[in-house]
C-alpha cells in the first residue's frame, strides 16, 4: 500500500515537492556514478549512501524502483568544464601502463570492482544496472549526430561542441545566469568556442586512446555519456536524477541541454543533490591524491556501517565536516558509537514482537520529509528507550526501521550475542593495548591492533571497553 506522502527537494524548482512518479507502479532513477580512475574517497561515498537511502525510502512507500548508476571509464576530463587531461589517461600514466583502450579497461575494472565492494560494506543495495561509458560509444555518436542535425553542434579543431546560445533554457537547474558570463573558474577558456559555457560532445584524441567517428578519432564528452545511458536504460523523461551539488552548475545543466535539445522532452522530473563531506579546509577531491578511503577508516577502527550511521545523522543537503584528526588521535566517531549502543540495546530484547504502528508512523513522517534520516534515528533511539512498549515490539519495530536506515542491524545483533573465544596470546595483547589507550599512546595502540589483526581478530573500541571479533 502506497503512503503517497513523500516530499523531495527538487533542485529544478528550488523547493520541496510532493513526489509523483510517471508510472505509479515503478520509479525510474539514475545516479551519477564514479569515475573509476582511483579508489572512491569517503566524500564520494556520501553520494551513494544518499542514493541508497532514497531508494530504500521509495521502497518503504511501496514503489518498485529501477535504479541505474553509470560507471565513467572514459571522457571525464580533469576539469568538469571540458578542459585538461582525461582522468583515465591520467590513471594510466600514474600506474605506468600503456595508453591503450585495453589498459584503460583493466584499470577501470580494478577500481570499479573496488567501488562495488565499498557499496557492499556500506550495505547499499546494488543498482539494477551499472553501465560502462566505454560500452556505449555508439549511443553517444547517435545522440551527437541528432544534435548536429538539429543545429545544436559545431566543430572546432579540438572536437565537437554544443552551442548553448541555441538552448534558451540553459542553466535552469539551480538558476545559473549566463548573462555577462566570462571564461574562467568552471567555464573553460577556449578561443574557438562560440560561447564560454559551450561544452564538448566529442573530443579529438591527442594519443592512441579513442574511437573512430564522423568527426575524427576521439572519445565522447562526459556529459553526453550520461544523457545517452540514462535514456537507453530508463527512457526520457524518467523520474529522479541524483548527484552531488558540484554537478549542478555544469554537468547536470549540460545533460539537460543536450537531452532536451535532441528529443524535445524533459530529461528527468526530479533532480536531487547531496552536499559535500568536508575535511579540514575544503571538500575532498580525488584529483588531489590526498583523499581518505573507506578501508583507511576501517584501519582506524571506524566500521563501514558506523560511517553510514554517521552520515545518516545529518541531512543529505547539509555539508558535513568529518573529524579525521580526532579519529586518528583515537576519538570515536559519533555515528559508530551510536550504532554500537543501538545494537547493544536491541540484543537485550527478545524476538517475536509486533511492529508498533505509532512509532512506524512517526518514523515515516520523518523519512518522507525529504529523507530526514536524523529524525528517523532520533525516533529509533526514543523507541528503544520507551518502556511503555514491550521489549519484543521494540526489537521488531527497530528492525523494520532498518529497511530504510540500512545499518544491517539483524546481522550486527547476531555478532553482539555470539560469544568469542579469545586465545591467551590475543588476551595479553588486548591488556597491553588497553594500557596504551589509557596512556593516550595511540601509535602503540595502533601497532597492537595490527598484531591482533595478524592473529585473526579485529578489535573495536566502545564505551564499555574493547570488543573483539573473529575475522
Amino acid at each position: 500500500m502506497l503512503i503517497m506522502s513523500l516530499n523531495l527537494f527538487n533542485t529544478l524548482s528550488g523547493k520541496k515537492e510532493k513526489f509523483k512518479p510517471i508510472d505509479p507502479k515503478e520509479v525510474r532513477m539514475y545516479n551519477c556514478g564514479p569515475t573509476v580512475y582511483n579508489y572512491a574517497h569517503i566524500g564520494n561515498l556520501r553520494a551513494y549512501v544518499f542514493t541508497d537511502t532514497l531508494r530504500r525510502v521509495l521502497e518503504w512507500n511501496g514503489y518498485k524502483v529501477r535504479q541505474v548508476m553509470n560507471i565513467t571509464d572514459v571522457g571525464h576530463l580533469t576539469s568538469d568544464a571540458d578542459e585538461g587531461e582525461d582522468k583515465m589517461t591520467k590513471a594510466l600514466k600514474r600506474e605506468g601502463k600503456p595508453l591503450t583502450v585495453q589498459s584503460m579497461r583493466e584499470v577501470a575494472n580494478f577500481y570499479a570492482n573496488a567501488f562495488v565492494e565499498d557499496l557492499k560494506t556500506l550495505n547499499c543495495e546494488l543498482p539494477h544496472e551499472m553501465p560502462r561509458a566505454s560500452d556505449h560509444i555508439a549511443e553517444d555518436i547517435d545522440l551527437i549526430k541528432k544534435l548536429e542535425e538539429k543545429g545544436f553542434a559545431y566543430q572546432t579543431s579540438g572536437g565537437t561542441y554544443f552551442d548553448t546560445a541555441k538552448f534558451p533554457d540553459y542553466g535552469k537547474l539551480g538558476g545559473i545566469n549566463l548573462v555577462g558570463q566570462k571564461a574562467g573558474a568552471r567555464v573553460a577558456i577556449n578561443s574557438e568556442k562560440k560561447n564560454p559555457a559551450d561544452f564538448s560532445l566529442w573530443k579529438l584524441s591527442e594519443n592512441e586512446i579513442g574511437w573512430e567517428s564522423a568527426w575524427g578519432k576521439g572519445f565522447p564528452g562526459w556529459h553526453i555519456e550520461c544523457s545517452a545511458m540514462s535514456r537507453k536504460y530508463l527512457g526520457q523523461p524518467f523520474d529522479i536524477h541524483t548527484g552531488g551539488v558540484d554537478h549542478i552548475g555544469t554537468h547536470h545543466n549540460n545533460e539537460i541541454a543536450q537531452s532536451e535539445a535532441a528529443f524535445g522532452a524533459p530529461l528527468a522530473n526530479y533532480w536531487t543533490h547531496n552536499e559535500h563531506l568536508i575535511i579540514a579546509d575544503g571538500k575532498m577531491a580525488k584529483s588531489g591524491e590526498n583523499f581518505l578511503t573507506l578501508k583507511y577508516l576501517n584501519k582506524l577502527g571506524v566500521s563501514s556501517l558506523g560511517y553510514r550511521c554517521y552520515l545518516l545523522g545529518a541531512h543529505y543537503r547539509t555539508p558535513v565536516i568529518f573529524p579525521i584528526k580526532k579519529i586518528v588521535e583515537g576519538d570515536k566517531l559519533g555515528g559508530a558509537v551510536a550504532l554500537d549502543r543501538v545494537c547493544e540495546k536491541i540484543a537485550l530484547f527478545p524476538e517475536g514482537g509486533q511492529i508498533n504502528l505509532d512509532y512506524k508512523k512517526r518514523f515515516s513522517n520523518f523519512i518522507n520529509d525529504d529523507l530526514n534520516t536524523s529524525g528517523g534515528l532520533a525516533t529509533l533511539w526514543d523507541l528503544l528507550h520507551d518502556e511503555k512498549i514491550s521489549p519484543a515490539d521494540r526489537r521488531a519495530t527497530a528492525l523494520k526501521f532498518d529497511e530504510v536506515l540500512g545499518l544491517n542491524l539483524a546481522e550486527l545483533i547476531k555478532k553482539e550475542l555470539k560469544p568469542v573465544e579469545i586465545p591467551p596470546a590475543v588476551s595479553r595483547i588486548l591488556k597491553e593495548r588497553e594500557s596504551a589507550r589509557l596512556a593516550k599512546n595511540w601509535s602503540r595502540a595502533d601497532e597492537l591492533r595490527e598484531e591482533i589483526k595478524n592473529l585473526g581478530f579485529s578489535v573495536k573500541d566502545t564505551d564499555t571497553g574493547q570488543k573483539i571479533e573473529k575475522i
